[in-house]
């Protein structure tokens, strides 16, 4: 790229350079030409005003002159033409003019006069040629042959006589070649000064650039594969700061490095966070799985009514806490999939959440008499947009862990409001405060709070997980707030139209 910007800097140079010096040429040769033609019109009026009855042939007026003798030409006729003339040649003549002339057609005089003051006549041809130059105002432009060129005027003189006057274009065509030559030389010479410089210049205007490269190339080298997510490498501020262009660059390719390793630290977190997710899934699975294979293998092996029945009841609660299990991961997988899809929950219409937190209050009521419960709802019905399985398991799994992790004569507060746009379902207890080491992940899967915990209340550690899912793909938001004195979770929802 920088020896094409090079190339066209230099072809735009010589391309007006040439411009340039065309017109220079074409302006130049127009006043030369302008004033060669005044100086023509000079010599061609100096060449008509010879004194009126002198013959081109006799000596200067007032000199003697011998009488005619027999033979020689009748005094008016046409002359002959005579190189030795001194009308050829006179004083306030430049060198090299050429003077002829003619009557009636006939060639009276045709020569000129070089640099040393020789007389020279002219060629049959050269004369043929200049015969033909009429009598007009504007001078004309004829090729003499070995004389060159020549801008030639005719004039006629009052005896009839037609004079032409013509000057040589050999210097104006040599003063127009060293013009030429002067630009063809200035050309050249701010050519390659200019290829210089450019280079100079393109290369030191790229360098930013190629430090951006650098940078991207460096990237290439990181074992990205392998989950190599410390992305160092930064365009410069000085090179931001070179010029805008550069600067749109570098800025780009920091904010995409910045979104590369963003994107694969949630990358390493999420395989990090299905590889503990299937391994929890999969000794959550392990326990009711043995279970069942334990009392199956009893069973074969006793012949009491008793402790079959006992065996298969057994089996029977495995069985069913395996289905919950998996139909939890069914549900969390489904979330997962419609969040990284970017889609909308399918909305089967207006739920009405005051009937499902009555309802689900009073079950918990009743399934833990051993805990104070106050609930408070708005008189009015409060309806959301949303699907009603799934919201009633939100309700149901907040009440549940209310009651599960909270010890005997625990106040628990069940309130549901609607706030301007927003509906509110707050679950308070007045129980022990959750570690503030597990507030960060209370939400995220197999969480069970305190790890030495054990499975005496049968959780999977699934429900809080759950309902953070099915709050979020309703566009609502979940928080949870705990300390000595009260712990509360509070959902957020956008109300029904």
């Amino acid at each position: 790229m920088r020896w094409r910007i090079v190339a066209a800097v230099a072809l735009l140079l010589v391309a007006t350079n040439i411009a340039v010096g065309a017109v220079t040429v074409v302006a130049y040769n127009s006043y030369l030409v302008g004033r060669l033609d005044s100086e023509l019109a000079t010599a061609t009026q100096r060449s008509n005003d010879r004194p009126q009855g002198e013959s081109p042939g006799s000596p200067p007026t007032g000199t003697s002159t011998s009488a005619p003798t027999p033979g020689s030409p009748a005094e008016g006729s046409a002359s002959q033409p005579d190189p030795d003339n001194a009308f050829i040649g006179a004083p306030g003549q430049a060198a090299n003019t050429v003077i002829a002339i003619f009557n009636d057609g006939t060639t009276v005089l045709a020569g000129y006069t070089d640099a040393q003051g020789a007389q020279h006549s002219l060629t049959t041809a050269q004369e043929r040629t200049l015969r033909h130059v009429r009598a007009t105002a504007a001078p004309v432009t004829v090729s003499l042959g070995s004389l060159g060129s020549y801008r030639a005027q005719a004039a006629t003189a009052d005896d009839d006589d037609v004079i032409i006057t013509a000057l040589p274009l050999g210097d104006l065509h040599a003063s127009i070649m060293r013009l030429l030559v002067v630009i063809g030389s200035v050309t050249l010479a701010g050519l390659l000064i200019a290829v210089w410089a450019g280079a100079m210049l393109v290369r030191r205007s790229l360098r930013p650039l190629e430090h951006v490269a650098a940078v991207a190339s460096g990237v290439t080298t990181l074992d990205l594969e392998r989950g190599d997510t410390d992305i160092q490498a930064r365009v410069a501020a000085a090179d931001l700061r070179a010029n805008r262009e550069v600067g749109q660059v570098g800025t780009a390719l920091n904010q995409l490095l910045g979104h590369v390793a963003r994107a694969l630290t949630v990358r390493r977190d999420a395989e990090a966070g299905m590889r503990a997710f299937v391994a929890d899934a999969s000794h959550e699975l392990r326990t009711p799985i043995a279970t069942v294979r334990a009392y199956a293998e009893l069973t074969t092996r006793t012949q009491n009514p008793d402790d079959v029945h006992r065996n298969v009841t057994r089996i029977g609660t495995e069985a069913i806490r395996m289905g919950n299990l998996v139909e939890e991961l069914l549900l969390l997988a489904r979330l997962d999939a419609a969040a990284i899809a970017d889609t909308a929950p399918a909305v089967h219409g207006p739920v009405d959440l005051t009937a499902i937190v009555v309802e689900m209050t009073m079950d918990a009521r009743a399934t833990a008499l051993d805990h104070r419960w106050t609930l408070q709802v708005d008189p009015e019905p409060i309806t959301v947009p949303g699907d009603d399985a799934e919201l009633r398991r939100v309700v149901t799994n907040l009440l549940t862990n209310a009651r599960t992790h909270t010890p005997a004569d625990t106040a628990i507060v069940v309130s549901l409001q609607r706030v301007r746009d927003d509906v509110r379902f707050v679950v308070t207890n007045d129980g022990p405060a959750i570690p503030a080491e597990t507030l960060p992940i209370l939400f995220d899967r197999f969480t069970r709070g305190e790890a030495s915990r054990s499975r005496e209340y049968g959780t999977s550690g699934l429900g809080l997980a759950i309902v953070r899912a099915v709050i979020e793909a309703h566009g609502g938001t979940i928080r949870v707030v705990s300390d000595t004195a009260r712990t509360a979770f509070t959902v957020t929802l956008p109300a029904g139209r």
